[in-house]
């Protein structure tokens, strides 16, 4: 029965690469207890079992694991106030009205904290609800506080004097804007650890994994593993974003951020996905306590916060402590590179699929749909 289940898993994703415009999926499903444990891996459209591909945010993922882990420490506090860390954002100012003028603004009711950075409240970041002529977002564009599926284009000490210089566009706990509070949140974690923010998660997270090819930059000798990157173009067939063997990931960005940048292997990640699964248990010890994943998988926005991620989460999705949760008790993430991350505590399964097949818009491409589709189609023996 469980080699049926694989077979008809591999059957939907072979199908799917046929037909596909930018074709190459891997994907791993572990399921049963932690003593029972079984794990199914899978490629096609081209791409090897050890391919290493961008996860862009499911980065956020590992970031958000990350900081729980030192909240259990008590190296920092989720209710610590963002100028304890980064004293440029102290004072913050907010806009008067959302989309208004860049110049009318109140002060903020109060300090930003870090549990609002896992709640997407720092109050700059993808707006589905701004126009064209929205200052705060064109302002956001222009200083490039936006990052992508690539890291921020500037240096971290640049970064953060540009955010401090711009308003927030709602009141801290009372909005939730996409994207950069993750990159605001590398710069509290590696002021509270006195960690290079290349090196926290690897310390924190993935080497108590033995997570050896979860990084910011890789060997000369791992290149040949990189696929090239597709998205889809405005005439509806796809477009290189980026080359096959890039070598600009030989360097670590000037910014590396903990809400993209990161790559990573199936195998890495499978491994990764069960630490959730688990409860926090990795395979050599505790990485982080039950209540902070608990915490992760439970919705936690209301009111206009909830309101504003409803423009953005597929339909039947909240957001939790730094992940997003569907109705069923599932929770974890999807990057703009077509990767995904998702644990089913109810049916004890953790599966990831990674592409070369990049998202347009928030939609999800067919690659993901289907491969949701058949891992949850049927339980896991």
């Amino acid at each position: 029965m469980t080699e049926n289940r694989a077979e008809e898993l591999d059957a939907v994703m072979h199908s799917v690469s046929a037909d596909a415009p930018a074709p190459g999926a891997v994907w791993a499903v572990a399921w049963g207890p932690r003593e029972e444990r079984r794990v199914v891996t899978g490629s096609a459209g081209g791409l090897e079992q050890d391919a290493i591909l961008r996860l862009s945010s499911v980065t956020k993922l590992i970031a958000t694991v990350a900081v729980l882990a030192l909240a259990d420490t008590g190296m920092l506090a989720l209710d610590d106030p963002l100028r304890r860390w980064v004293p440029a954002w102290a004072d913050r100012r907010v806009l008067r009205e959302r989309h208004g003028q860049l110049a009318d603004t109140v002060p903020a009711e109060r300090d930003v904290t870090v549990r609002d950075l896992l709640l997407m409240g720092f109050g700059l970041g993808y707006d589905m609800t701004a126009g064209e002529d929205d200052e705060l977002a064109a302002a956001s564009a222009r200083e490039e506080i936006l990052s992508s599926w690539v890291c921020p284009g500037v240096d971290q000490r640049t970064w953060v004097e540009r955010a401090a210089a711009l308003p927030m566009a709602h009141q801290p706990g009372a909005g939730w804007l996409y994207q950069t509070s993750y990159d605001a949140l590398t710069v509290v974690l590696e002021a509270a650890s006195g960690l290079p923010v290349a090196g926290l998660p690897r310390e924190v997270v993935l080497d108590p994994l033995g997570l050896a090819e979860t990084t910011y930059s890789l060997r000369a000798d791992q290149l040949s593993r990189v696929p090239a990157l597709f998205f889809p173009d405005e005439q509806g067939g796809m477009q290189l974003a980026a080359p096959e063997a890039d070598r600009s990931l030989l360097s670590a960005p000037s910014f590396p951020s903990l809400s993209t940048g990161l790559v990573s292997t199936v195998t890495d990640m499978v491994v990764f996905g069960q630490l959730l699964l688990d409860l926090g248990l990795g395979p050599c010890g505790r990485v982080v306590s039950p209540e902070s994943v608990r915490a992760m998988a439970t919705p936690a926005l209301g009111g206009a916060a909830g309101e504003l991620a409803g423009e953005f989460l597929d339909a039947g999705l909240s957001w939790g402590l730094g992940a997003a949760v569907d109705g069923q008790g599932r929770f974890g993430w999807d990057g703009g590179t077509g990767t995904s991350l998702w644990v089913d505590p109810t049916a004890g399964t953790a599966a990831v699929l990674l592409t070369r097949h990049g998202m347009g818009g928030v939609a999800p491409p067919v690659y993901l749909t289907r491969f949701w589709e058949a891992v949850r189609s049927a339980p896991w023996p």
